[in-house]
């Protein structure tokens, strides 16, 4: 493969490079698609870390009265949804031991920081 090409390959943001065929040199990449948020539904989603555990993030500051969620995996309800963000109730998961923890969390977050596990 050329390497100009290669370069512009490791640019792309939501591209998994790792299904390469050596054998006819092209790359195997499935189409993304960005998951979409509708309000009264559930969903299991993994918080981006940038925004855990951190009052001084964006997320905390404006538009949480400075609550901020400090668990990474929450089974959330949309309340809200609102441009790039979602009005949330969540329940705190132990993604290893596959439970529910009794701790919850309710706030705005921004869709483009959690990564949608699956819809329940």
């Amino acid at each position: 493969m050329l390497k100009s090409i290669q370069d512009q390959l490791n640019k792309t943001q939501y591209t998994d490079l790792s299904n390469f065929d050596e054998k006819t040199n092209t790359f195997i990449i499935p189409k993304y698609t960005k998951p979409v948020y509708e309000t009264k539904k559930c969903y299991l989603v993994q918080l981006n870390s940038s925004i855990l555990n951190n009052p001084n993030s964006y997320v905390a500051a404006n538009m949480n009265n400075g609550r901020f969620p400090t668990d990474e995996y929450l089974k959330i309800y949309v309340n809200n949804v609102s441009g790039k963000f979602i009005y949330v109730n969540g329940l705190v998961y132990d993604i290893i031991n596959k439970k529910d923890l009794l701790k919850m969390w309710s706030g705005w977050l921004p869709i483009d920081e959690i990564t949608m596990i699956s819809k329940m």
